[in-house]
């Protein structure tokens, strides 16, 4: 599934409004880097991760621990109600919205739990900030457990670890989206700890009339002695620089 590309740049600080929801930090997966959006309180809701009579299913595209996007299609496709409610959601007039993967959940408790409007220790029903975890402690991930009927869960306090239950509980579900973040914005030469020499584009620096004008004013033709003053010369090439630069 094509996902929008968005420049680091244009991200906000952990925990503002962002894309319909609330930025919630940064996660890698399928070598490539997301922005992950809360949609906040406002579209939580409390359902079965499969509401179906008979067997507890094992779906096997919906095992990936980080895309959520992925886990929730596929249970989308098997017939869960909760999973295509999610992916049919319009948050804020965005859409794009998925079950959180148990990775994206991590990213959730670990970054937003420090803020004041989703702190843990406001959780009460006075606390009105349109972040904060209060309709639910225990959250439904999107990401099922291999070889099990069962789905990994995950209570949203600063010091707990997911954990997996039958898929017929019924707990938190909080919609999540993400938008990929250009790769290019990355890349850069290896770091090291040598001095760094700068690299000059030297290409087509002898074919420039301008270049050798100015070459014709400091250095003698018939001896091929330099005259004058070096920092005078430097600026001289440095204006023909700039003048090049597109």
């Amino acid at each position: 599934m094509k996902r929008r590309q968005i420049s680091p740049a244009a991200l906000p600080t952990i925990g503002q409004p962002f894309a319909g929801g609330f930025y919630a930090g940064r996660i890698y997966f399928d070598g490539a880097e997301y922005a992950l959006i809360d949609a906040g309180r406002d579209f939580e809701t409390s359902a079965h991760w499969w509401d179906h009579d008979g067997p507890r299913p094992r779906i096997r595209g919906a095992t990936h621990r980080f895309d959520g996007m992925a886990n929730t299609l596929a249970m989308s496709a098997e017939g869960c109600t909760i999973a295509t409610k999610v992916l049919g959601m319009n948050i804020r007039g965005t859409w794009g919205w998925h079950i959180p993967s148990i990775e994206e959940l991590n990213v959730m408790r670990g970054n937003l739990l420090q803020l004041e409007g989703w702190d843990y220790r406001n959780r009460t029903g006075s606390n009105a900030a349109p972040q904060a975890f209060v309709g639910a402690v225990d959250y439904w991930s999107s990401t099922q457990k291999e070889n099990a009927a069962t789905a990994w869960c995950l209570h949203m306090l600063p010091w707990c670890v997911p954990d997996s239950n039958w898929v017929s509980a019924c707990k938190g579900i909080r919609p999540v989206k993400v938008l990929q973040i250009k790769a290019d914005a990355f890349v850069h030469e290896p770091v090291s700890d040598s001095p760094v020499t700068a690299q000059v584009e030297l290409q087509g620096l002898t074919a420039s009339p301008a270049v050798a004008e100015v070459l014709g004013q400091f250095i003698n033709e018939d001896t091929g002695r330099f005259y004058g003053r070096t920092d005078d010369l430097l600026a001289q090439l440095a204006i023909i620089a700039g003048e090049a630069r597109p």
